[in-house]
């Protein structure tokens, strides 16, 4: 039986110095979570200073993405975890690509459309489960930047559930908030009700990326041991 607590001593150093340095993705997710939340508290002031920042992780992670890719198929990396290490690649940067998509969304709405007071008080309670998401986020990333770092799969195991804990938290919320916007579809325009629908699924597509980006590196670290 493997004894994981020297797991460390069997990574490879390109593979394991490659997953240290993906670690940089969830801070900066955290980072564009943390100016989402500000954008949906302070729309339509300075949303679109808050647009900005986002913008430029999301370009900091495609920049990363290529060198990493790069890395990847140059033969740094066991080709036998190549085709993993690639898909893990892309799912760290759609952490900062879904939220930049976010933020455009939140952008575009708030400069461009005039709310009645119904709709108004719909989006505030809307915004404000959204922020509750992005809390949830940022927990979730914080456990994927442990994992990335980890070298101990036993609590790579804890983290892992409990981002899977957080994910079903946030699909709950998700749903709430669809339900919601249903039954108050009558005091809203279809550009409001397909607004904070779109919202609902962009960010809740955060979790599962996260849960997504936790399997694929357990499953990386199970190669390496057998």
């Amino acid at each position: 039986m493997v004894n994981y607590n020297f797991l460390k001593k069997l990574l490879v150093v390109g593979e394991k110095n490659l997953l240290l340095r993906l670690s940089e993705y969830p801070l900066l997710g955290i980072n564009s979570s943390d100016n989402l939340i500000l954008m949906l508290k302070n729309s339509p002031l300075d949303v679109e200073k808050y647009n900005g920042i986002i913008r430029a992780n999301e370009k900091k992670g495609d920049e990363m993405d290529i060198n990493f890719r790069h890395e990847v198929t140059s033969g740094a990396i066991s080709s036998s975890l190549m085709d993993n290490m690639l898909l893990l690649i892309e799912k760290c940067d759609d952490i900062l690509d879904r939220s930049y998509y976010s933020s455009r969304e939140i952008n575009r709405f708030n400069i461009n459309y005039s709310k009645n007071k119904d709709e108004l008080n719909i989006i505030d309670y809307a915004y404000n489960k959204f922020i509750e998401i992005l809390e949830n986020n940022k927990r979730a990333l914080n456990f994927v930047h442990k994992i990335l770092n980890e070298t101990d799969l036993s609590r790579m195991k804890v983290d892992r559930k409990n981002i899977e804990t957080i994910e079903e938290t946030v699909d709950e919320i998700k749903d709430g908030v669809i339900d919601y916007t249903y039954k108050n579809s009558n005091k809203i325009s279809y550009l409001v009700f397909e607004h904070l629908n779109t919202l609902s699924h962009a960010l809740d597509d955060l979790l599962d990326d996260c849960e997504d980006i936790s399997d694929l590196v357990f499953t990386i670290m199970l190669s390496v041991t057998n």
